[in-house]
């Protein structure tokens, strides 16, 4: 039986990709570790966005990272990692999708049809900073799943992620005048559901706790050492 424990966060925090990279394919597959670290809240957003569901956006990026892992020899650049994995993240959620027959990805919907924009959401009376800041996130994530799926991919990457026009355009594969369409809609969509909340759509959600990923960084490296260390 293969154990496996996750070590300090912190251990990787200094290392840039490029370094680690060249540990792990010097054979220290642990190091491997770090990348993981590097990149898996951006993986769970993306592929979040797609799956609409944590537990499998979560089976999404672990085997993002074992398919990434077993094609490290494709990545001629460096550089090119995040991108790639991105990449190798919403090919998988999209398979997930189909497999699930739940893909149904819209390009120019009539989106004032999409949902029901005559909800009202009304701001609660006084309410405690903490609580209220819950209930918004909470509002802020089933209005975003509640996106046409091609809106909400776009709206991940550029409003959660902060990611610029150039690279959600690169990552989704989509030109940048189609990002910038999505995402202004996106935008429409939220700000007429969550009414006087509108101004606070910068608040985190979809968050990745550090338990999911200590879980993913354990079961990924569990995996890669029984398939690589027999």
């Amino acid at each position: 039986m293969v154990t496996v424990t996750a070590a300090n966060p912190a251990s990787f925090s200094h290392l840039s990709d490029d370094v680690i990279l060249a540990r792990v394919i010097g054979g220290d597959l642990d190091a491997y570790e770090g990348i993981m670290r590097h990149h898996n809240q951006r993986l769970f957003r993306i592929a979040r966005s797609i799956v609409t569901d944590d537990a499998e956006a979560m089976d999404v990026v672990q085997e993002t990272f074992i398919v990434a892992y077993e094609r490290l020899q494709e990545l001629k650049d460096p550089a090119a990692l995040p991108v790639w994995l991105a990449r190798i993240t919403r090919n998988a959620a999209l398979m997930r999708l189909r497999k699930s027959q739940r893909l149904h990805y819209m390009d120019e919907p009539e989106f004032d049809n999409v949902l029901n924009l005559s909800t009202a959401i009304k701001r609660p009376e006084q309410p405690e900073t903490a609580l209220a800041n819950t209930q918004l996130r909470q509002m802020l994530e089933k209005f975003i799943d509640e996106l046409p799926d091609a809106f909400r991919a776009v709206f991940m990457l550029r409003a959660i992620e902060q990611c610029s026009v150039a690279t959600t355009a690169e990552l989704l594969e989509i030109e940048a005048a189609t990002v910038k369409t999505r995402y202004h809609r996106a935008r429409l969509l939220l700000q007429k559901r969550l009414m006087t909340y509108s101004d606070s759509i910068s608040v985190a959600v979809h968050e990745f706790a550090g338990h999911r990923c200590d879980a993913i960084v354990c079961n990924v490296l569990k995996k890669l050492h029984s398939t690589y260390r027999k």
